[in-house]
């Protein structure tokens, strides 16, 4: 077991770090819980690097972070379009087969299969290129250095509790400074800067649930599951936001070209109401939520 907040933080950095190189031939081969999870392994690499920036050197997990971002961003146009697609063929189906007018069904599968296969390949060019292997080559070394700073040395359950303390009070300040709800466009922005600071405090209170002791380990579990309901509710707010995005650009088009555009207009009202729905469930967390 580690006797460092250091070594702690190095060997769970290490655990996502082989986890995320795991998934590369699944990528490749467009396996989506592949794509899923090199794309999580990244995001919790980048989210960690941050919440525990205090146990590095000055600067030292910087470039790291942003290859990251990077890599997570390319893995992200390969399966977000997938995310949405399922989420609007589940509203039309539900429709009654009068309400499905014009070509809505196949505009939207077009549209969104090309985007798929673009981001897919996008993906595999990322994982082919030197910029993602002087990532693995970087992470690896920057492990193996092990660039820490002083504080680094301290007790790791203690140490890590305070950067679970930090990412906190870090995801009350995003839930206090909401824009209202009368401004829906910085509303949503800032709804999905809530769930990025719900997601950092999941993983650094993850992490602090790993080290074992008996409360602290409760109360870090507590802390985790609590995010991680947040982070699931603005989740579909924000597919909501990104759906309702595209039905506007495909019933603009439909308009422009004389086709039928109803179809459009009806799931984006029923977004809508998904979108409401999500946000109340997330203040509804918010308010039994323990950070």
């Amino acid at each position: 077991m580690a006797t460092t907040a250091g070594d702690a933080l190095l060997a769970y950095l290490t655990e996502q770090f082989a986890d995320l190189r795991q998934q590369g031939p699944g990528v490749r081969e467009n396996q989506a819980e592949s794509i899923h999870r090199m794309r999580v392994a990244a995001r919790r690499l980048r989210s960690l690097l941050a919440s525990g920036r205090r146990l590095f050197e000055d600067g030292a997990a910087e470039d790291l972070r942003s290859e990251l971002r990077w890599l997570s961003g390319a893995l992200g146009a390969a399966r977000d379009p997938g995310v949405v697609q399922a989420r609007l063929r589940e509203l039309l189906a539900a429709e009654p087969e009068e309400l499905v007018l014009g070509p809505a069904p196949a505009r939207i599968d077009e549209e969104l299969d090309a985007a798929a296969a673009a981001g897919l390949e996008g993906a595999i060019a990322a994982l082919d290129s030197e910029r993602y292997a002087q990532l693995l080559r970087g992470f690896e070394a920057w492990l193996n250095a092990g660039s820490l700073s002083e504080r680094a040395s301290r007790p790791p359950r203690k140490t890590i509790r305070k950067l679970v303390a930090r990412d906190e009070k870090r995801l009350r300040r995003a839930v206090e400074g909401l824009p209202a709800e009368e401004d829906r466009t910085a509303r949503d922005a800032g709804l999905h800067e809530v769930r990025k600071a719900a997601k950092r405090l999941r993983y650094s209170a993850e992490l602090a649930a790993s080290l074992g002791g008996a409360r602290g380990a409760r109360k870090a579990r507590r802390t985790a599951r609590a995010a991680r309901n947040i982070q699931t509710s603005l989740g579909l707010h924000q597919d909501s936001v990104v759906a309702r995005a595209l039905l506007v650009e495909l019933g603009t088009r439909s308009l422009r070209s004389g086709e039928n555009g109803f179809s459009y207009g009806r799931l984006h009202a029923r977004e809508e109401q998904l979108a409401s729905d999500a946000e109340a469930d997330f203040l509804r967390q918010w308010r039994k939520s323990p950070a």
